[in-house]
């Protein structure tokens, strides 16, 4: 049979926070902050920084400590106290753990913590959607070295073009067989002219006889 224990009611949270309306004998939560019932300070655990007059988290310095503990978050008592190898703290044991809360209407917060390692999850992830379009690792590889084109095959289309241009010995024959045949249209034209004869000699000729 259930027996209540007055000794191990959980700390009242607006009491911690200053702004509990009611007194230690009316609340139905404690107002008696003890080790087992209430987180360490963190300021004062960050090399005794806690300037809060009459602070009411314990301080109390336990070394670094890993993973949260399921009896303080849902109970709100643990009776290991300061000797618990976990973290005191008002937090979903469940998604510290597993990052996912199955706990229909949860009321813990669910902390994203930023040391998580998510670079690994994150490739995983990358790689499973890979190989669910039918892909593998080495397709990955060798698409990436098709996107690198050299700049003498990169072609429209590519990814991008090269904005230096070879000129090529075909125009450049042709240019010079343009020019060539402008050179010998003038030297044709003044090889007519010394050729012809002009009337006015014709007539200066017909004049003497």
């Amino acid at each position: 049979m259930y027996q209540h224990d007055a000794s191990k009611i959980a700390i009242c949270w607006n009491f911690l926070q200053g702004n509990c309306p009611n007194t230690a004998d009316t609340c139905q939560l404690s107002h008696d902050p003890t080790p087992e019932r209430t987180p360490l300070c963190v300021h004062f655990a960050n090399n005794g920084r806690c300037n809060r007059d009459k602070c009411p988290y314990p301080h109390v310095r336990v070394g670094p400590r890993q993973g949260v503990c399921r009896d303080f978050a849902v109970l709100g008592y643990c009776e290991k106290g300061l000797d618990c190898d976990k973290q005191h703290v008002r937090e979903c044991p469940d998604f510290a753990e597993k990052g996912a809360c199955t706990t229909k209407g949860c009321k813990l917060p669910h902390v994203i913590r930023a040391n998580r390692t998510r670079k690994p999850a994150a490739a995983i992830s990358a790689q499973s959607d890979i190989m669910k379009e039918g892909g593998s690792p080495a397709d990955t590889d060798t698409d990436s070295s098709l996107q690198h084109a050299s700049a003498e095959n990169a072609q429209l289309g590519d990814e991008y073009i090269s904005l230096t241009f070879n000129e090529s010995e075909s125009g450049s024959s042709d240019e010079e067989d343009d020019e060539d045949g402008e050179e010998d249209e003038e030297e044709g034209d003044e090889e007519d002219e010394e050729e012809g004869d002009d009337p006015n000699d014709l007539e200066d000729l017909h004049v003497q006889a």
